[in-house]
């Protein structure tokens, strides 16, 4: 099996059509971080893909990569350079939510993993992807129903 590189761009089948992300990040602790690529499409189009690592990601996401690459769950469409504007995150952020009631957030620091609790978020820290790893069936469900950081602010 051929390794997986940084900048190795997927494309995953949902129910609402095939969405796209690139990986950029390797984590020993927690796995994979992807970058989800905007919008979803009807057929597996290879000539969108230039255009599309361009722009801006939706939000990033750790991802068992290896595992889904391996069982096929993801289709690998190629390599491509990541976007000149691109930096790895510093942060990242999680509700903290205990028998259905949201407590706080915490914004979680990528290099310590230190949590600092937050009970309003400011502009900036809504703009922070999600903390934690999402399984293929989770990304899948939340790619086809259009999850975005604002729906989750």
């Amino acid at each position: 099996m051929p390794l997986l590189k940084i900048g190795d761009v997927f494309g995953i089948e949902t129910s609402n059509g095939i969405a796209y992300f690139q990986y950029v990040h390797k984590n020993e602790d927690i796995g994979s971080l992807i970058r989800i690529l905007p919008n979803l499409y009807k057929d597996n189009n290879k000539d969108v893909l230039n255009e599309l690592v361009e722009q801006k990601e939706l939000y990033l996401i750790h991802f068992p990569l290896d595992a889904a690459f391996a069982r096929k769950i993801v289709s690998k469409m190629g390599n491509y350079p990541m976007p000149k504007d691109f930096v790895l995150p510093k942060k990242f952020r999680v509700d903290h939510i205990i028998k259905g009631e949201f407590i706080c957030w915490y914004i979680v620091d990528y290099t310590n993993w230190h949590r600092e609790r937050v009970d309003k978020l400011n502009d900036y820290q809504k703009r922070l992807s999600p903390w934690g790893t999402w399984n293929d069936t989770l990304l899948k469900e939340r790619l086809a129903e259009g999850w975005t950081l604002d729906y989750w602010s």
